[in-house]
């Protein structure tokens, strides 16, 4: 722990607590990490952490559903749950004299959810219909396969939704024995930022969740095997336009290379001064839509670009990506356009200290991906000190040919 600002206990249960105090706010945002996720599942379970989220809003023993949400929205604050690939979060934002509410609902909601038949089928279809929706939405769908092509058959290229044929089958029994094995103290993080002492953030924890019981840890998840180019054609009846996702593995939440990854992507598609919108929407006129993004997750990560564009302009669009990847590799990057892209990293470092939700996620992740919680100095000083050398090296790593994936999805 470096931060001094930050605060750690662990809970002899193994729960971990970090929490940041900002005086000059009246809120509180508070999170419980899982660690668990999609990329935690098999292919007969596909879809069940997914679930389970929906499931712990239908009611605990002692509170229903409206009283969950009215509990917060009636005294202005808010809560919601989203499941990733490896990480599950459920948080709260309240203002900071509500913070004891906060905490008894959010730990009941993770400590005692009332599993029913008759709430499972309902959302059953509620989750049936979210897949339909993300199978018409054709970037969601060609990302979703763009992650399968890169990491199957290991679990981070499973769909984090599920397999429909799994979700329609799953039952409560089954859906409540993944909540045993996973939702256990020692996988569990609390992260509060705010207007909050931690002492007193900590007693509150200690009040509300007295669960004490743990489990032998264990993964689902096998060796990732290694990335090889694959290029894949999809087909979808109602598109008018296709849609290109290119890109590679890269480095996991705790490498050092990190930094120099996040400022590539950057310089590479993060905005509209960067090469892939100045380039090939700017100059050809070739997209409307094009941006490259980085995943980063505990020992890998994805380095990627998207765009769309019309079906005959396809074979182009992937050789304009590929010639600024090649770009990256080739060419040290000018002086100028490095200082500006950490400068704009930095500013939405700083900007982002502004907002209580943004801390409490950040210091989050830190944790339960077992991070050091460094500094805003240290993490500037680590921006800072990129070269173009370095970018270079990470580019020529993982912008060579034969890692490259491609997943096209074309009209029918």
């Amino acid at each position: 722990m470096k931060n001094p600002h930050i605060k750690r206990t662990v809970l002899e249960n193994g729960i971990r607590i970090i929490t940041e105090r900002m005086p000059f706010v009246r809120s509180v945002a508070i999170g419980a990490w899982i660690k668990t996720g999609s990329g935690d599942e098999t292919e007969q379970n596909n879809g069940i952490s997914h679930f389970l989220e929906h499931m712990l809003f239908k009611g605990t023993e002692k509170r229903s559903a409206f009283e969950i949400a009215e509990g917060l929205e009636s005294l202005g604050g808010s809560i919601n749950g989203s499941t990733g690939k490896e990480l599950s979060l459920y948080n709260v934002h309240v203002l900071d004299e509500n913070t004891e509410t906060a905490v008894d609902i959010l730990t009941d909601l993770i400590q005692n959810p009332k599993i029913t038949e008759k709430d499972l089928e309902l959302e059953r279809n509620v989750i049936l219909s979210e897949i339909s929706h993300s199978m018409e939405d054709p970037e969601e769908f060609l990302l979703d396969h763009f992650y399968y092509n890169i990491y199957s058959p290991h679990p981070l290229g499973f769909f984090i939704y599920g397999k429909p044929e799994n979700v329609a089958r799953f039952s409560s029994r089954e859906i409540y024995e993944y909540f045993e094995s996973k939702y256990i103290p020692q996988n569990i993080v609390f992260s509060a930022s705010g207007n909050i002492e931690h002492d007193r953030f900590v007693d509150l924890v200690q009040k509300y969740y007295i669960k004490n019981k743990n489990a032998n840890l264990q993964s689902n998840a096998c060796s990732l095997a290694e990335n090889y180019v694959n290029y894949c054609e999809l087909e979808v009846q109602s598109l008018q336009q296709a849609h290109i996702c290119i890109g590679t593995r890269t480095c996991g939440v705790n490498d050092e290379k990190k930094y120099a990854t996040i400022l590539l992507e950057l310089i590479l598609g993060g905005g509209m001064s960067s090469r892939l919108f100045q380039n090939i929407r700017e100059k050809y006129g070739f997209a409307y839509n094009v941006y490259s993004f980085t995943d980063i997750m505990a020992g890998t990560g994805v380095l990627g670009a998207y765009m769309a564009c019309k079906e005959s302009k396809v074979v182009q669009s992937i050789r304009l990506l590929r010639e600024e990847f090649n770009k990256m590799i080739e060419e040290p990057i000018p002086e100028e356009e490095l200082e500006r892209g950490k400068s704009h990293i930095k500013g939405n470092i700083i900007l982002g200290l502004e907002s209580s939700s943004r801390r409490m996620r950040k210091n989050g992740e830190t944790e339960i991906y077992n991070g050091m919680h460094l500094t805003l100095e240290e993490t500037l000083d680590k921006i800072d000190n990129i070269t173009s050398a370095d970018i270079q090296n990470i580019a020529s790593d993982v912008f060579m040919n034969n890692k490259l994936n491609i997943t096209v999805l074309l009209p029918k």
